[in-house]
């Protein structure tokens, strides 16, 4: 079994990545994360990328108002490595947006004047902050910088981007902001998620079991994203290099969003102000969690909701709905029940690979158990839903340890669901059809492609796609 896993890999649950997954953040697109990321730099195999993605559907031709980072969300990237679900690194980025004259002097109302490519020619221009928090102390600001320009379209310089390049444009170079062992970026990507998603919510119009004809709808759409590089042994629970022996090899993380709990509107429709605490308004560590996992009546729930809670949502876990689904639509006999020895019932293979980690996968810390305590700590180790990593490298290296930028998460979960970790052969013969074709991924930092031009993308139809 583990050498088909191998072969074909896995995921726990997911027929698409996360946009617009709930009803309340579907109206919120600045902070709504579409995907998660977090992967061993293949460029430094002492570095973890975790990178998280906002404003799904992002059309690039967007103006006169193009999407951006949203000056009133607090964005973060949350991490726990002692494994009671709670949060022991948090790296919160904010953002701040400036207007400047154009080059006759005139408040206006275009993004550009000329190459985007020249920061003064950008008349919209946004900085970020990162900050460091450990155990709910800032500790330290990692890093200032600014946000890189849209890819306007031809006339706007966007040969300063190369969407079908592996290699980073000049653009996406010069906003790589450096400090000391972290490197950050935030800006326009292209999407690189790819699944058929009219298809896949039109009653899972898949095509049978062999996904024959679909194609990505999200090609041709951007994504505004933030990525971090930073060192593994600033993450492992005791600063050291991880090891199955320390006990330290695996973290788990998952992304947030929040807005102040108070908006005040003016009636001039000029003045707003945010008062209160931050309330979380999206929360995302595997994809898809919310979109096929959480019926409808719980999907604003589990946005605001913190993993240390996650047993409300225990019985989605061990009954899958899409199973279910599945079978119904597709003629699939995805098992409704698997004993993995967890005494708890239902879905068992599915509960360990989405909120303990699986042992055969390398997610589960070596010596834990759930319930059990945690080694050097008086925790016990809990049942939570994250994306896990085993930094020590002794994982599958994708989806669900870790995920990285162009892994086939839809194909593994249609799987997963369909039994693959229950020992039904028939999960591994489940697809969707749909690869990463058009797609551009770099082969350096920030590793997802350079966005797509404004007037120069496909337009994710399906009478145009390749």
């Amino acid at each position: 079994m583990l050498t088909t896993l191998a072969l074909t890999g896995f995921s726990s649950f997911a027929l698409a990545s996360s946009h617009r997954e709930a009803p309340a953040i579907a109206l919120d697109a600045s902070a709504d994360i579409s995907d998660f990321y977090m992967f061993i730099s293949p460029e430094d195999s002492s570095k973890v990328v975790m990178i998280m993605n906002v404003n799904p559907m992002e059309l690039p031709g967007g103006g006169p108002n193009f999407h951006r980072f949203d000056d009133r969300v607090l964005y973060a990237i949350n991490v726990d490595n002692e494994g009671d679900g709670e949060e022991d690194i948090s790296f919160q980025v904010q953002f701040a947006t400036t207007y400047t004259a154009d080059a006759f002097g005139y408040d206006t109302f275009i993004y550009n004047i000329g190459d985007v490519g020249t920061r003064s020619n950008v008349y919209q221009q946004q900085t970020y902050t990162v900050t460091r928090v450990d155990d709910g102390v800032a500790s330290s600001i990692l890093a200032s910088g600014e946000v890189a320009p849209i890819n306007v379209g031809t006339q706007s310089g966007s040969s300063g981007y190369d969407p079908e390049s592996s290699t980073p444009g000049s653009i996406t170079s010069a906003y790589i902001e450096s400090s000391g062992d972290y490197r950050f970026f935030a800006g326009p990507r292209q999407d690189g998620f790819y699944v058929d998603l009219e298809r896949t919510f039109d009653l899972l119009n898949l095509a049978g079991l062999d996904g024959t004809d679909n194609q990505n709808t999200l090609l041709g759409y951007n994504v505004h994203t933030i990525a971090i590089e930073v060192p593994i042994e600033s993450l492992t629970k005791d600063g050291l290099a991880p090891s199955s022996a320390d006990q330290n090899e695996v973290i788990s993380a998952w992304s947030t969003t929040s807005r102040k709990a108070v908006t005040v509107r003016r009636a001039n429709g000029v003045d707003t102000a945010d008062r209160g605490g931050w309330v979380q308004v999206n929360r995302l560590g595997n994809p898809l969690v919310n979109e096929v996992v959480i019926p409808a009546v719980d999907k604003d729930v589990f946005s605001s909701s913190h993993p240390r809670d996650d047993i409300q949502f225990l019985a989605y876990v061990q009954t899958s709905l899409l199973g279910a689904y599945m079978n119904a639509v597709l003629g699939t006999t995805c098992p409704s029940s698997y004993d993995a020895g967890l005494g708890i019932g239902g879905r068992e293979d599915l509960i360990l690979a989405f909120l303990t980690g699986h042992p055969s996968l390398g997610t589960l810390p070596s010596g834990f158990a759930l319930g059990g305590s945690i080694p050097g700590e008086a925790k016990s180790f809990g049942a939570f839903e994250a994306l896990r990593i085993n930094l020590a490298g002794d994982g599958f290296g994708q989806w669900p340890d870790g995920r990285n930028v162009d892994d086939d998460v839809t194909d593994t979960a249609l799987q997963a669901v369909c039994g693959l970790l229950a020992d039904s052969g028939e999960g591994a013969a489940v697809t969707d059809g749909v690869d990463s074709t058009g797609l551009a991924y770099l082969d350096s930092f920030p590793f997802l492609g350079d966005p797509w031009a404004g007037d120069d993308h496909p337009n994710g139809s399906h009478d145009e796609l390749p």
